[in-house]
């Protein structure tokens, strides 16, 4: 479990584990090579001493002190790994508080060190139930009968020690317990005492016992043994309780203490429901994917690029062992594009498993989790059936998602090409049968957001999507249309990922999903498309601009559906904006009661256009900071409308410098004006109009308020309204327009 929900804390946890494992190992080596020597020393009163000391061989004590020093490090980042893949993880369910701040694991000497580690937003992010553990097992805590809680704070106070200890240049040495010393004579001398020493360091000469003889002449034999445990120690502030109270035994109830943190971890996060941030691919960063081809590292020469843009449609493919570049012919310069492989699976016992959650993971963090649904079963007969591997559906569109993934060790091409066919026939079977009994009547579903809402099934337009999950997926596999009513598309997971990276819009992917239709002729062909396709959707001309938004002061706004760039890779900040304030309006519900209507809201909002979503950001960045500096009494506004077409649901963003009922009363107004004017010429009663209000804070809670208002069919406004409503917006107002979609 702990590997399927905290990888990284797994990893460095086990790391601990092996230099703990090393410690024991090489301990061993050097006590059974004479580490430790002894000598026995008798006065000529008869009393004498037993001692020890230690031979170290060059650089073994500085060898053991790193991998304790490592094993310590790992310890920590296994804990702090647990606070920041919470955070991770959970930050497609809500947006993150404070980003900017660290997240760790706090450990702290009194309750208002806590209360300050806390305020730093170290926690933000994770689960209730995390912190609460973290605040109970706190070394400063009383005993409350609990063994359990009380190694773990115990185990936590060790590694603060040690830490602390290493820091200053302590090192690892050992640690002598005399238990039964024993020293033999031949008479007539006699023992007549042996007493054994209190145990301790052992970083020098150390007497471990003292005896006393009698009759005893120099010169007399003497023999003995010491009778000692020589443990690994790390002597700097150690003073065990009991004999059982070793070091070996504090670093295992540290280890533990880690483990026992990530398994409870683990157990509290599988319990919240809904979707989980995809798991990080190694190597390449965001940015990473779109370079300029004449700053790429594989250094392509002129010729080639060259040769390239002047080419019939401006693509290029070069795909090693591990990676396909595809080279992009766009407006602006040739781009090379690195399509990453698919993200690593969770740590499912099962690969099925593993990629149907990554498969839904993945549209949850660059999608929204809303149009995410889980895979559930219902009722059929005596017995129960899943309604498939997921669906996405926004804005009346749905996808019927079957997932095929090969378990155990590929075979030869050959066999491979057939389980891939036969995986294909299979899963095209599965979603005729999801598709028919999803048009029969509507379905309860639970989003990845954790919801449960009523799915009106009947009245979506469904198309199947196969997802192939393959260690080494057969190259220049030929596929062909799967027969049946449903439109049906094959996909590696690999190529799923990269349309979700690139339009980072679930109702751009499933409008793209829609638009294709068909699989491409080859098995993991997609991205090559889709650049064809946004090449096509570059040259084409602009549709026909709706005279009405003219005369109303818009301006025209022409963006391919299909941008060539990733989204955001113009402006990563400003497209992100936009992704947090559809967060903001995901979450801002306050019962299930809104859940399914506020799903229509939402798909209204991601309709808008992929290449319109950076200069938005902008505009709401721009506009925040713009307002926020407002002069004392005077209330500052910016606003924006966006139409893509005449039937489409207008959208309104504005952004004021303070929320108060009269700047709620006219956003109102605003809104309910620019409905009403698109009203010549159209039926009101068919359109949508969706507003967001951002109106920034001062307390460092959040940095903005977020409102939002829909409006459906004719609001009916009064000569008077209308009046008022123009007086107030319709002279002169800032940043009032339209925009049109090619």
């Amino acid at each position: 479990m702990i590997e399927e929900y905290y990888p990284q804390a797994h990893g460095h946890l086990q790391k601990a584990q092996q230099a703990k494992a090393e410690m024991a190992s090489l301990w061993g080596t050097l006590l059974d090579g004479g580490l430790a020597e002894e000598s026995v020393v008798t006065h000529p009163d008869g009393s004498g001493v037993i001692s020890a000391w230690l031979a170290w061989p060059a650089g073994r004590q500085e060898e053991l002190t790193e991998l304790f020093r490592g094993c310590v490090q790992e310890l920590w980042a296994c804990l702090d790994a647990l606070v920041e893949e919470s955070v991770e993880a959970f930050s497609v369910l809500q947006r993150v508080r404070r980003p900017e701040q660290p997240r760790f694991f706090p450990i702290a000497d009194s309750p208002e060190g806590l209360k300050e580690l806390l305020a730093e937003s170290c926690m933000d992010g994770t689960l209730r139930s995390h912190v609460a553990m973290v605040q109970d097992c706190q070394p400063f805590q009383s005993g409350d009968s609990n063994e359990i809680v009380d190694r773990l704070r115990t185990s936590l106070g060790y590694l603060v020690a040690w830490e602390a200890a290493l820091a200053a240049g302590a090192v690892i040495g050992a640690w002598a317990t005399p238990v039964e010393p024993q020293v033999h004579v031949e008479s007539p001398v006699a023992v007549q005492s042996v007493e054994a020493e209190p145990p301790g360091a052992l970083d020098a000469e150390r007497v471990l016992a003292r005896y006393q003889l009698g009759s005893f002449r120099p010169g007399s034999a003497v023999e003995a043994q010491a009778g000692t445990y020589i443990d690994l120690c790390f002597a700097e502030g150690f003073a065990p309780a009991s004999v059982e109270d070793t070091f070996d035994r504090r670093l295992t109830n540290a280890v533990e203490a880690a483990t026992r943190f990530a398994v409870s971890f683990a157990w509290l996060s599988s319990k919240v429901p809904g979707s989980r941030r995809v798991l990080p691919g190694p190597g390449l960063g965001d940015g990473d994917t779109w370079v300029e081809a004449a700053r790429s590292s594989r250094r392509w020469s002129s010729e080639e690029l060259a040769g390239l843009a002047s080419s019939d449609i401006g693509l290029g493919r070069v795909e090693d062992a591990d990676t396909l570049i595809l080279m992009v012919s766009a407006a602006d310069g040739v781009y090379e594009r690195v399509v990453p492989n698919a993200t690593p699976l969770r740590g499912h016992a099962r690969r099925g498993t593993a990629a149907e959650v990554a498969v839904q993971d993945a549209a949850a963090t660059w999608g929204l989790p809303d149009f995410v649904m889980v895979p559930s079963v219902e009722r059929k007969g005596r017995g129960v059936r899943e309604i498939s591997d997921g669906l996405l559906i926004v804005g009346g569109r749905g996808v019927v998602v079957q997932i095929k993934a090969r378990e155990g060790v590929p075979g030869a091409p050959e066999k491979e090409s057939s389980w891939v066919l036969k995986q294909l026939a299979a899963a095209a079977k599965q979603i005729s049968g999801t598709v028919r009994r999803l048009k029969t009547q509507g379905v309860q579903m639970t989003t990845g957001r954790g919801r449960s809402v009523r799915i009106d099934s009947p009245a979506v337009n469904w198309i199947g999507v196969i997802i192939i999950e393959h260690p080494a997926p057969p190259p220049n596999l030929a596929i062909t249309t799967q027969a049946g009513a449903t439109p049906v598309i094959a996909l590696l997971r690999r190529d799923w990922e990269f349309l979700f990276n690139q339009l980072r819009s679930t109702h751009a992917v499933v409008g793209y999903l829609h638009r294709i239709g068909t699989s491409t002729p080859v098995l993991g062909g997609e991205p090559e498309r889709y650049y064809e396709l946004a090449a096509a959707d570059a040259a084409a001309s602009p549709g026909p601009i709706n005279p009405s938004w003219i005369r109303r002061g818009g301006q025209p706004c022409n963006v391919p559906l299909l941008p060539a760039a990733p989204a955001g890779s113009d402006n990563d900040k400003a497209h992100t904006m936009v992704r947090i304030v559809l967060e903001d309006v995901a979450t801002s519900l306050t019962g299930p009661d809104e859940w399914e209507p506020w799903q229509i809201v939402l798909a209204s909002l991601d309709s808008l256009p992929v290449g319109y979503r950076t200069d938005l950001g902008r505009f709401l960045l721009d506009g925040l900071d713009t307002v926020t500096t407002a002069e004392a009494g005077a209330t500052a506004w910016r606003m924006r409308t966006f139409i893509a077409g005449p039937d489409q649901d207008q959208l309104g963003f504005a952004v004021c410098s303070a929320l108060t009922d009269h700047t709620r009363a006219a956003f109102s107004a605003w809104l309910q004006l620019r409905h009403h004017e698109r009203g010549k010429g159209t039926d009101l009663a068919s359109l949508t109009s969706v507003g967001v209000l951002l109106t920034p804070r001062t307390d460092g809670y959040r940095e903005w308020d977020t409102t939002v208002q829909v409006i459906n069919g004719d609001p009916e406004l009064s000569t008077a309204d209308l009046r008022v409503y123009r007086d107030l917006w319709n002279k002169g107002q800032e940043g009032v327009g339209s925009g049109s979609e090619a």
